[in-house]
């Protein structure tokens, strides 16, 4: 994995996900005979160590079993690079990244304690029942939802954010969708970070 800046890492959906993947640690075990002396010498690979590690290790689990995608595909994961604004929303404790691609409007929304460098954000999660409330509450008129108000919903946030787009790159779990022209795409982040 390429050197990335990171905006957003979720460490709890990291470590979730790399404990579903096999473990990496490995034994390699070496016997040589010399003439005059006998060697014996064990080597280890060391487990991962870091949540990066985790990271690299679950987003090349997820494509080698097919399960990335670009926003277009039914994949459960989708892949993309794309200009996105984003703000953190702190009385609701989430934090929504929104773009286009190919007239489709994406928003990611996630816990703001993921933001790298979010200070003292209490961690809320992105569970879909959360998240979707809350993305409720970012309504000017929030009354009840139904899947087209909430699509609406979805395009709304995502022309409203505030702020300079940046070009990122991301991998999301995709939580909700309304394919075809002026389509939205709810996914859960489990990285995003700036693309140079």
């Amino acid at each position: 994995m390429s050197l990335k800046y990171y905006l957003y890492l979720s460490h709890l959906k990291i470590g979730l996900l790399a404990a579903q993947v096999a473990s990496s640690a490995q034994h390699e075990t070496e016997l040589a005979v010399d003439l005059k002396v006998v060697r014996y010498s064990r080597k280890a690979v060391l487990p991962e160590r870091h949540d990066l590690d985790k990271l690299e290790k679950v987003i090349r689990h997820l494509q080698d079993a097919d399960q990335v995608g670009a926003a277009d595909e039914e994949r459960p994961y989708v892949q993309a690079c794309l200009e996105m604004r984003w703000q953190v929303f702190p009385t609701t404790g989430i934090v929504v990244f929104a773009g286009t691609l190919d007239d489709q409007v994406i928003v990611l929304g996630g816990s703001a304690s993921h933001v790298v460098g979010g200070g003292d954000a209490e961690p809320v999660g992105s569970v879909p029942p959360y998240l979707f409330r809350k993305l409720q509450e970012l309504r000017a008129d929030p009354g009840e939802f139904d899947d087209e108000r909430f699509h609406e919903s979805l395009a709304q946030i995502g022309a409203a954010l505030p702020g300079p787009a940046q070009r990122v790159e991301f991998v999301a779990k995709r939580l909700a969708e309304k394919p075809g022209p002026d389509g939205t795409l709810l996914g859960s982040p489990i990285y995003v970070a700036l693309v140079d």
